[in-house]
């Protein structure tokens, strides 16, 4: 599906923490995959007493929006939609049918569906919010309506984000006599499991992944400290060949299992918990799964900050994800309302801690019930995951680059290559950026 040229936007704002740069909205297209859920493509826009809200992923709080409709008189009609939003939203308005009136989407996102035209402004409803509950408007950290502003205007509400964490089996560590981190890179990080290896060497691997998702690698170049223009790494540049590199090291040394960097089965958190692997990048929503009855946070295993290679210029980077307005909606505060009721205390502590949403952007969540309940997010962990400034860079075709660094890393870490760190660099660069 092409989106008409007469279609596009001019959004020139910036934020504190990207940069904005666009072109085709049809590189991020995705193929048509509704979830199940609880409405149809037929919604009730119209009336004032229903809300249709579309989520990404499944934390649908456990009451399903019964406390509101007590309270303000709201139905929410849900559905979770996961990454095929954008196209279904497409087609529904190419067709005739009525939008949702919320979709929760990946930030970087944003502006692709915005060029689309299928995002409105939610500013003054954001101010209503504002001065009809100041006390719970308090808890969002301000950083988040910073990150979902645009040209101006508020079209986001990134209320959750992603942050990793490096998890370590404290056994195999000390086995191997291999000082625990955390380490100041990911070569030294490298260096690490080659001792456990040398110790231990009949292990599946040595370093793994939860997951295969475009952010890990987002995650490595910034960790090296790879310069971006827009959402486009610079992987010919010295902090981009150096990631490649320590890429084909690790598979080329045996440091990671082929069949733990692709699919989608969670290899590396299943050898992981058996403790059959030395480290593992995964972020700390997927903490509790390894909260088991044997293997003891603090005993068996415990968490330390991923490498950034600060001296050459690596950050932290996040993902975060958060809720839009469609265009048109003629429930955009019934609509804010939603979007209270997900931020209040209870129910966003209920959406990370319990359905192992993303980080809630809740500041009574981040002080004191996180702290409480989960061990592994450590002190030195939160005030990383609240001090971060970089995020995926959000443009149209974020998604299309994810998708060629994904073709990367398997080229690297699953298939194998002769080609040195530099020309595969190259190769890749210029794929990039016939993007722009």
């Amino acid at each position: 599906m092409q989106i008409a040229e007469n279609t596009l936007l001019t959004i020139p704002s910036v934020t504190r923490r990207a940069r904005l740069s666009f072109a085709c909205v049809a590189a991020l297209l995705l193929p048509l995959t509704a979830c199940g859920g609880e409405s149809d493509d037929e919604t009730s826009a119209a009336d004032p007493n229903i809300v249709t809200a579309w989520f990404n992923g499944e934390s649908i709080p456990k009451d399903e929006f019964a406390a509101l409709k007590d309270e303000h008189g709201i139905t929410v009609e849900w559905d979770i939609r996961g990454d095929a939003i954008l196209t279904d939203l497409l087609r529904m308005r190419d067709a005739g049918e009525d939008l949702p009136d919320l979709v929760e989407i990946d930030s970087q996102l944003v502006p692709a569906f915005m060029e689309a035209g299928l995002l409105e402004p939610m500013t003054a409803d954001i101010e209503k919010w504002e001065e009809e509950d100041p006390e719970l408007y308090a808890t969002v950290p301000p950083s988040v309506w910073e990150d979902g502003t645009y040209d101006g205007q508020i079209y986001h509400f990134p209320n959750k984000s992603l942050v990793d964490a490096l998890y370590y089996n404290i056994d195999l560590l000390e086995q191997a006599n291999v000082a625990p981190p955390p380490y100041a890179t990911y070569p030294d990080l490298l260096n690490a499991a080659r001792q456990v290896q040398q110790a231990i060497p009949d292990l599946p691997a040595y370093y793994g992944t939860g997951g295969t998702s475009q952010d890990r690698m987002f995650r490595w170049l910034y960790s090296f400290g790879t310069p971006f223009e827009g959402p486009v790494p610079q992987l010919t540049s010295e902090q981009g060949v150096a990631t490649i590199d320590w890429l084909q090291t690790m598979f080329e040394d045996g440091i990671v299992d082929p069949e733990f960097m692709i699919g989608q089965q969670d290899e590396a958190k299943g050898a992981f918990v058996a403790g059959q692997l030395p480290f593992i990048d995964e972020g700390l929503n997927g903490g509790p799964g390894f909260m088991l009855d044997d293997f003891v946070y603090g005993e068996n295993w415990a968490t330390a900050p991923s490498p950034i290679d600060v001296a050459n210029g690596g950050k932290e980077v996040g993902f975060p994800r958060g809720w839009s307005m469609t265009e048109g909606t003629e429930n955009g505060y019934q609509a804010s309302l939603v979007m209270r009721y997900l931020s209040e205390r209870e129910i966003a502590a209920e959406r990370y801690l319990e359905l192992e949403t993303g980080i809630v952007q809740s500041i009574p969540v981040l002080e004191e019930d996180i702290p409480a309940a989960q061990p592994f997010f450590t002190a030195e962990l939160m005030e990383r995951f609240r001090a971060l400034e970089v995020q995926v860079p959000p443009s149209t075709f974020t998604n299309a680059v994810g998708e060629v660094l994904v073709n990367l890393v398997e080229e690297v870490t699953v298939e194998g290559t002769p080609e040195s760190p530099q020309q595969i660099a190259e190769r890749y660069q210029a794929e990039l950026d016939e993007l722009e």
